[in-house]
């Protein structure tokens, strides 16, 4: 993808105080997204994903959470100078947001057909007759089934399917230009998945939207990302073309992760563990917060966090050439096959 980032983010952290001590749970965190692509953020559940898609919603609560960033630019527009006015206007207009659980996300005491024509009068001023044809094309075009009877249906009476695609029709609502889809997924069973998943890909196309995915499922990773992004401990360790990442993994971590991931060709075999659980914030005094973790770590690995290295078009935060360190993924895989 060419052009201007439409989300430019450079040195994001935050902290929250009475949790970790002031310790960062998203740690010097940079991120591009240019119109029309998909990045992945990826990692196990702790690393700080969803904490990064709520700080880029402006949904922190900022009387415990402290946020700085060197930039956090959206279109051009500095997300950190932020009056909350400007944010209500943004949020879910020009940003829209897929949350986990649909059934928290949305009013249980309020219609799909109202919730939906909320956010068409909030961010696109439509009333009446024509938020409600607004709200019936908008469920044609998540592929809710008789859109005329159940626009009046309250969210208890949809499956979670359903519920997961009102939550995207309410998204699009706003028509945004940037959609952050936090593990959209999450409790569907395999075949609403793939339909969720060909959606986005399907909406996306015909909107032109850029598209922030984020979850630990490398599986659905390759179907949409154009980039990936691995966090780990609230930093990024490692981003990569799509394609690049999958082929030839270069951290220790995303060797890992890629090794972990079930495979249609080994239906029996035992599956790849890591080792160990994400640490909490402020948990590791210094250096690399995957050393306790990885079977390649030296002491030089526990003096300093690793420094960010250029490599192609993306980079990494490790210390090792780690080719070698993939080659011995692999042969081990190959073995215990």
């Amino acid at each position: 993808m060419s052009g201007a980032p439409l989300l430019d983010v450079d040195g994001l952290s935050i902290a929250f105080d009475a949790a970790s001590g002031g310790a960062p749970a998203v740690d010097e965190l940079s991120l591009t997204i240019r119109p029309g692509e998909t990045l992945a953020l990826v990692g196990e559940s702790g690393c700080g994903k969803s904490t990064t898609a709520l700080a880029l919603m402006g949904l922190l609560d900022t009387r415990r959470t402290r946020v700085s960033a060197n930039r956090l630019s959206f279109d051009g527009t500095d997300l950190s100078r932020l009056p909350e006015a400007s944010w209500r206007r943004l949020r879910g207009g020009s940003i829209g947001m897929i949350f986990q659980d649909p059934l928290a996300a949305l009013n249980p005491v309020r219609t799909v057909g109202r919730q939906i024509g909320e956010a068409l009068s909030l961010h696109r001023g439509l009333t009446g007759r024509a938020a409600r044809s607004e709200t019936l094309e908008l469920l044609r075009q998540v592929g809710i089934p008789e859109p005329a009877r159940r626009i009046d249906d309250y969210p208890h009476r949809l499956s979670g399917g359903m519920r997961q695609r009102v939550l995207i029709a309410m998204a699009l609502a706003g028509q945004p230009r940037l959609l952050i889809a936090d593990e959209p997924t999450t409790a569907l069973d395999v075949t609403i998945q793939a339909q969720i998943l060909a959606l986005l890909g399907s909406l996306q196309q015909q909107t032109g939207m850029a598209l922030l995915l984020i979850t630990h499922d490398l599986g659905i990773v390759g179907q949409l990302a154009h980039r990936v992004a691995v966090m780990y401990a609230g930093r990024k360790i490692e981003e990569r073309p799509v394609h690049e990442l999958f082929d030839d993994p270069r951290h220790p971590y995303t060797q890992r992760l890629l090794a972990a991931r079930p495979r249609r060709s080994a239906a029996r075999e035992r599956l790849t563990e890591i080792p160990g659980a994400v640490p909490a914030p402020g948990a590791v005094a210094g250096g690399c917060a995957f050393a306790p973790r990885c079977e390649f770590a030296h002491a030089v690995c526990r003096d300093a966090v690793p420094a960010w290295r250029p490599l192609g078009e993306g980079g990494m935060r490790c210390v090792r050439d780690t080719r070698a360190v993939g080659d011995h993924v692999n042969d081990r895989r190959s073995h215990a096959a």
